[in-house]
C-alpha cells in the first residue's frame, strides 16, 4: 500500500514538474514569431530555444554588440530580449518620426516592476496619462529660470569642492580615480539642490548618504544569469530588486524626515523639497491625481529619479571629459585659454548668466557625450500599429523600439571620423551640418531628460572651475574599458588621471 502511494506520488510529482517546465517554456517563447511576421522588417536575429536572441548578454559589452549588429544588419533589425520582441533602429529620420512627429503612437516606455515602491513610480516608467501629469508638474521646476535660482547653491558646492581638491593636491600632482572625487561632488550638489541638505563627503568618506548612493551605482554589481532570467520572467525582479532594500529604506526615511521638517518649519526655500510637499498636498484634494493614483509615494519617487539619474551620469561625464582632455593636450590648451579669458572678463567669477560664453567648453562636453553617452539604449513602446511608408515597416502594438545611442553616434553618415574626439563638430558654425536627431545623449522628444539643463550647467561650472587652477594629464595605463552586461547606463572600469596645478 505504501509503495503504491509512493509510486502515485512520484507520478504526480513528475507530471507536475513536466507541466511547470512546459508552461515555463511556452511562456518564454510566447512572442516568438512576432518579429518574423512583421512587415518591412529587413532582418531578425534568430532567438535561442529560450532566452531570446542574446541570452548571454551579461557576458558582453552591449553597446559594442549594438554597433556590430547595426553594421551587419543595417539601420533596422529585430531581436528578442528574453521573451519580448524589440525592433532596433539607428536611422535619424525614423528617430524623428517615432520620438517626435508620431509620438502619439509611442507614448510609453516599458512599464516594469523594480522591486521597491520608492522607484516603481519614477517618471520614466509611468504609463502615459500618469506620466504626462507628473512631467507637467515637475517640468517648470527645471526650467532655465529655476536652474538660475539653484545656481548659487550649485556654485557654492563646487567652490567648496575645489578648495578641498586644491588642498589634496597641495601644490603637486594629484593622481587618483577622479570618478570618486566627481561622484562626491555630484552627490553633494544634488543633496543641496534637491534634498535641501548638506553633506561632507570629501572630509568624511564614511558619510552614510554617500555610501548608500554608491550602492546604487552598480559599480560592484557583476551581471549574471539572473539578468537573463528576469528578461524571460519579468516577475522575478521582485525577488532580486534593482537596488538593495536597505538602500531604498534609508532614502525613504530620509526623504520623509526632510519633507516633514520643512512642513513643520512653515518656511519656504522654493526648492525641490517645497515642490514635493506641494505635490503631496495636491494629492489629497485633486480628483485627477486620485483617479491616476498619484500620491505621496509618487512625489518621493521623483526625488529618487533626480538622484539616480543625476549623480552617476554627471560624474561619469566629468570623468570622461577629463580623460579626453588628458589625451588631447592641444584641445585642452585651447579650452584653458577660453576659460582664462572668461574669468578675466568677469572678474574671476562664474555665474549662470554668462555660461553661454563658454562655447568651446560646451563643444567639448557635447563631443564627450557623443563618444561616451551615459544611456546605452533609448526605448519607446508602440501603443497602436504604426507604418512607415518609405520602408514598408509596420510596428505592431506592444512592440518595443530600441535606439542604440552608440550605433547612432558612431555612424560615419552622422558623424564623419566618429572614433576621433573632435569638439569642433559642436561649434555654432558647424550646427547646420549636423543632424540634430543623431545626437541622443539626453534623449529626444517629449520623453527627453528632464534634468538636462541642470546637468549641463553642473558640468560647465565644474570643468571651468577646475581648469582655472588645474590641467589634466594622462597616466600610464589609463584607458577606457567598459564593464559587461550593462544595457541601461554605461559603466567603466576604474582608471587614474592626474590633476596638475597650473603655474
Amino acid at each position: 500500500m505504501i509503495l503504491e502511494l509512493l509510486t502515485w506520488a512520484g507520478y504526480l510529482f513528475v507530471t507536475l514538474l513536466v507541466g511547470v517546465v512546459t508552461t515555463a517554456i511556452i511562456y518564454t517563447r510566447w512572442n516568438y514569431g512576432v518579429l518574423e511576421s512583421t512587415k518591412g522588417l529587413p532582418a531578425v536575429i534568430q532567438p535561442y530555444f529560450v532566452g531570446g536572441s542574446d541570452p548571454f548578454f551579461y557576458k558582453s559589452i552591449c553597446c559594442e554588440d549594438d554597433m556590430r549588429r547595426a553594421k551587419m544588419y543595417g539601420p533596422i533589425y529585430g531581436m528578442y530580449e528574453g521573451r519580448a520582441p524589440h525592433i532596433y533602429i539607428t536611422d535619424p529620420e525614423l528617430i524623428r518620426l517615432i520620438f517626435i512627429k508620431d509620438f502619439d503612437h509611442f507614448q510609453n516606455k516599458r512599464i516594469f516592476e523594480t522591486g521597491h515602491e520608492l522607484i516603481n513610480d519614477m517618471m520614466d516608467i509611468l504609463p502615459y496619462d500618469k506620466w504626462k501629469v507628473v512631467r507637467n508638474y515637475f517640468s517648470p521646476q527645471l526650467t532655465t529660470g529655476k536652474i538660475k535660482s539653484m545656481s548659487y547653491q550649485m556654485h557654492e558646492t563646487i567652490d567648496d569642492w575645489m578648495k578641498k581638491m586644491i588642498k589634496k593636491a597641495d601644490g603637486t600632482r594629484y593622481t587618483a580615480d577622479l570618478r570618486t572625487d566627481f561622484t562626491a561632488l555630484t552627490v553633494d550638489v544634488i543633496a543641496r539642490c534637491a534634498f535641501g541638505t548638506k553633506i561632507n563627503v570629501l572630509d568624511d568618506p564614511n558619510d552614510p548618504f554617500f555610501n548608500y548612493v554608491r550602492k546604487m551605482s552598480f559599480d560592484d554589481v557583476e551581471p549574471n544569469w539572473m539578468f537573463s532570467a528576469i528578461q524571460m520572467f519579468p516577475f522575478l525582479a521582485t525577488l532580486q530588486p534593482f537596488f538593495p532594500k536597505e538602500v531604498m529604506d534609508f532614502f525613504g526615511d530620509l526623504l520623509k524626515n526632510i519633507l516633514s521638517t520643512r512642513r513643520q518649519s512653515k518656511q519656504r526655500a522654493n526648492d525641490f523639497v517645497d515642490v514635493m510637499n506641494d505635490m503631496i498636498d495636491k494629492c489629497k484634494t485633486d480628483p485627477e491625481y486620485k483617479r491616476l493614483g498619484i500620491d505621496e509615494n509618487t512625489a518621493m519617487c521623483q526625488a529618487m529619479i533626480f538622484l539616480l539619474a543625476g549623480f552617476q551620469t554627471t560624474a561619469e561625464t566629468l570623468t570622461l571629459m577629463a580623460f579626453r582632455l588628458s589625451q588631447h593636450p592641444e584641445i585642452q590648451d585651447r579650452l584653458i585659454q577660453e576659460v582664462d579669458d572668461f574669468y578675466k572678463r568677469h572678474n574671476g567669477k562664474i555665474e549662470h548668466d554668462h555660461l553661454s560664453e563658454l562655447v568651446y567648453l560646451t563643444a567639448c562636453m557635447n563631443e564627450t557625450l557623443r563618444m561616451n553617452p551615459a544611456l546605452i539604449r533609448i526605448e519607446r513602446v508602440c501603443q497602436k500599429d504604426w507604418t512607415h511608408a518609405p520602408s514598408g515597416l509596420t510596428v505592431k502594438k506592444d512592440t518595443a523600439i530600441q535606439v542604440s545611442a552608440f550605433a547612432v553616434h558612431f555612424d560615419e553618415k552622422n558623424f564623419p571620423e566618429p572614433y576621433e574626439w573632435k569638439p569642433e563638430r559642436f561649434l555654432p558654425e558647424n550646427k547646420e551640418s549636423m543632424n540634430q536627431y543623431a545626437f541622443l545623449s539626453f534623449g529626444q522628444g517629449p520623453h527627453n531628460c528632464i534634468g538636462m539643463r541642470f546637468a549641463k550647467e553642473e558640468i560647465q561650472m565644474t570643468m571651468a572651475s577646475i581648469l582655472k587652477s588645474f590641467r589634466f594629464e594622462d597616466t600610464e595605463g589609463a584607458k577606457l574599458k567598459m564593464k559587461p552586461g550593462r544595457v541601461f547606463l554605461n559603466n567603466y572600469e576604474p582608471f587614474n588621471l592626474c590633476m596638475v596645478p597650473r603655474k
